[in-house]
């Protein structure tokens, strides 16, 4: 039986070309659990996949052998000043990369939206910043991590049709030769992806539902191609985009997509829970121009953070973080890791 069970999952991960949904594991709360039970907590739920925005010791250490896929960070304020030479991008690595072996780091991001919220002298330095840390994770070793960085979907402008989409001209200069780095170095490209702000910023041009990623029937005039839900249509205007750049096969990841429950225009619970468990059904679908291509994408967040301005931006949270209440519930059965686990556990059991 547990030969059965272990088949069919890889017949499943096959089918779906490895898509997963994992958590972003932001910081920014003063109540937050132990980083241990957090860990613990992506176990149960069967998440294998996180994001993290910094490489704080105490959580790269409870990551330790969870079998837990971890992406981390290198602050926006950090990575200029750290990574300037591949000399101090060793060090960095040493220091930040290197003691945690065991906490299966897969990828770094070094900077997040770094050209929509911070300086062109901050811009500039992204590109060689990443060239350092690769040739330094390479030389420590680690040349299975991979490098990238994160963008605010809204470096992308003539985003609908979705085939018209395209990156504005203020980032082209500077845009191409990253993809091109990111494409050269096996990488991929991580798009933070929001249907809410989209929602909220057409003025009442969006269904709600199709902004929750419910249903919907939207033509794409350019190319013909039927979007059901605002998720697939602003991945594929990221791919567009990078198709005029010359790169139509980059992978594309969502960095963060979520809806908030509280504090703003459409910010409730209903919508949120809606909205993101739609997101982990849609996962193993793909998109109309991508229909075989894996949707991966961390849900933001794990908890709402009460150190982040009052607003929308406290409440994106899956849990309150005393006592791990959920602020509503999610089904996580659809997600891939969800189903491996639970094969790879009834296996255990069956030969038991």
């Amino acid at each position: 039986m547990r030969t059965i069970l272990l088949i069919s999952a890889i017949i499943l991960r096959a089918g779906v070309a490895d898509a997963w949904i994992g958590i972003s594991f932001g910081e920014d709360g003063n109540n937050l659990p132990s980083r241990t039970a957090v860990v613990q907590k992506f176990k149960d739920l069967g998440v294998r996949h996180v994001r993290t925005y910094h490489t704080y010791s105490d959580t790269l250490r409870a990551f330790a052998n969870s079998g837990i896929e971890l992406t981390v960070g290198i602050t926006n304020e950090d990575f200029p000043t750290q990574l300037t030479t591949v000399g101090s991008a060793v060090a960095w690595a040493n220091a930040n990369i290197v003691p945690y072996s065991s906490s299966n780091i897969v990828a770094v991001t070094v900077g997040n939206e770094v050209f929509t919220s911070t300086s062109d002298g901050v811009i500039a330095q992204l590109l060689p910043s990443m060239q350092n840390l690769r040739q330094a994770l390479n030389q420590l070793g680690k040349n299975s991590i991979t490098v990238t960085t994160a963008h605010a979907f809204n470096v992308i402008t003539d985003s609908f049709p979705p085939s018209s989409g395209r990156f504005a001209d203020t980032y082209t200069s500077r845009m191409q030769p990253i993809v091109s780095w990111l494409s050269s170095t096996g990488s991929f490209f991580i798009a933070n992806v929001y249907p809410y702000f989209a929602y909220v910023g057409a003025g009442g041009q969006i269904s709600l539902q199709y902004g929750r990623l419910e249903a919907g029937s939207v033509t794409d005039t350019g190319n013909g191609k039927i979007y059901t839900n605002l998720l697939a249509q602003q991945l594929d205007s990221v791919y567009a985009a990078l198709a005029k750049l010359g790169f139509p096969n980059l992978l594309v990841r969502v960095g963060e997509i979520g809806w908030p429950s509280a504090g703003g225009t459409a910010a409730n619970v209903q919508n949120a829970q809606i909205h993101n468990q739609n997101v982990v059904n849609l996962v193993r679908g793909g998109t109309p121009v991508k229909p075989n291509v894996q949707i991966d994408a961390y849900i933001f967040a794990m908890f709402n953070e009460n150190q982040k301005p009052a607003g929308i931006e406290q409440n994106w949270g899956l849990y309150n973080p005393v006592g791990f209440q959920p602020v509503y519930t999610i089904n996580w059965s659809n997600n891939l890791d969800s189903l491996l686990v639970k094969n790879a556990s009834e296996s255990g059991r069956e030969e038991i």
